[in-house]
């Protein structure tokens, strides 16, 4: 939540000061905050609780990849699909090198 200083109208910061933890402003207005422990601890359990409803566990297997999967064949174990993609690996008016990567063995290469 956004504060503001009652005096000057400007935003308050956050500081600690001795282990305490104030509200400041830069006009000298300074005001203690106080954590309710008890209503932090519910905020945390809901965060906790929706972040546990959201959570997408990807393993290894279910690998999912933003480059295109097209038919080469890879030069190490013959698998017929492997993923691309292109960089741009020497200066700007030479052409991008592309880039493969089996989908089984994961070996990569390149090609000019």
């Amino acid at each position: 939540m956004v504060e503001f200083c009652p005096e000057c109208g400007s935003l308050l910061r956050k500081t600690m000061n001795n282990g305490k933890t104030y509200l400041v402003c830069k006009c000298g207005f300074k005001k203690p905050i106080t954590i309710d422990k008890e209503k932090k601890k519910k905020q945390i359990e809901k965060k906790k609780k929706a972040l546990e409803k959201n959570l997408i566990i990807v393993n290894p297997e279910d690998k999912i990849t933003v480059n295109l999967i097209i038919n080469k064949t890879c030069p190490k174990c013959k698998y017929p699909k492997a993923e691309t993609w292109q960089e741009q690996t020497r200066s700007a008016d030479e052409p991008s090198t592309t880039f493969f990567r089996c989908l089984k063995c994961k070996h990569t290469w390149r090609e000019y």
